[in-house]
């Protein structure tokens, strides 16, 4: 510990050692990195620095470091090295005492060059650690755990590679499944163009109701044939809608309703009977516009 003397010196020092109490920070950038206050016995070293606030661009002038050797009855100065934010300086415990035991680091006095080239003295106070003696417990020794520290936290284990594979698989696992679904979902959403059947379902059910109005009726009847006559490429009837159905074969299980609406269309159209209800005919639709999304 450095021996002050004289009231000045003694002046200095309290005012250095109040204004890290009460964390008034001085005007110059300074601050300290302390190590840990206790946990120490005879040879063991602790790292004390003095670091210079960023942006601040002052310099600590190394002419100023203190002098290594021995400081009072525990302390030796082993290294005191300037670096480009600081300084570092590592003490060495050289001393065992008997019981456990506070003392203090000594303090000293950096002198700060600021940006403009002025120099200014920057005390840094003491600081405080506890030092426990060199001792052999034997079998009938207690030894009070209630000053322990607690067990240190494992250090996390880096998993950001893994992650990235299991990222990776994931991604060509979706793509796998949308390449494989996307036919059935486009087929079910109705992304492919829409066929014949299922545009007349759709003009059928967007069509007014109107009761029993006979040109409505005709009119749905005639929907129902324009799809009937694009699937088969050609004017459909009752003599050649067995080619349809050959040709097609999901109309399959439509095969009486259709041969049934070529016969009620024949005897609207040709003779006096009256068309299928609307009714009827949108439920034809709708079957014949299933079939042909399964197709």
């Amino acid at each position: 510990m450095y021996d002050c003397s004289g009231r000045g010196e003694g002046v200095r020092a309290l005012a250095a050692v109040l204004a890290l109490a009460s964390g008034a920070a001085s005007a110059l950038p300074l601050q300290t990195v302390e190590p840990r206050p206790f946990g120490y016995t005879v040879g063991d070293a602790l790292v004390r620095r003095v670091v210079v606030e960023r942006g601040s661009d002052a310099t600590v002038d190394p002419a100023s470091l203190p002098k290594p050797g021995r400081y009072g009855r525990w302390f030796a100065l082993r290294e005191a090295t300037a670096l480009p934010d600081g300084v570092r300086l590592v003490y060495q415990l050289v001393n065992a005492p008997l019981q456990p035991a506070q003392e203090n680091l000594p303090s000293l006095s950096l002198r700060v060059i600021g940006p403009d080239g002025r120099a200014s003295e920057a005390p840094i106070g003491p600081f405080t650690v506890t030092m426990s003696p060199v001792a052999h417990f034997g079998p009938d020794d207690v030894i009070q755990t209630s000053d322990l520290r607690p067990d240190l936290e494992p250090p996390p284990i880096d998993t950001r590679s893994r992650r990235q594979r299991v990222f990776a698989y994931a991604a060509a696992l979706l793509a796998l499944a949308g390449a494989q679904l996307a036919p059935a979902l486009a087929r079910r959403l109705g992304w492919r163009r829409a066929g014949p059947f299922a545009r007349a379902w759709r003009a059928l059910r967007r069509a007014p109701l109107r009761g029993d109005d006979a040109a409505a009726r005709h009119g749905a009847l005639r929907r129902l044939h324009q799809a009937l006559d694009e699937t088969a490429g050609r004017t459909l009837a009752l003599d050649n809608v067995e080619g349809l159905l050959d040709a097609q074969p999901w109309l399959e299980p439509a095969r009486q309703t259709v041969q049934l609406l070529l016969a009620d269309s024949r005897a609207a159209f040709f003779g006096e009977a009256a068309p299928p209800p609307r009714a009827r005919l949108l439920s034809l639709a709708a079957q014949l516009a299933e079939l042909e999304r399964r197709r």
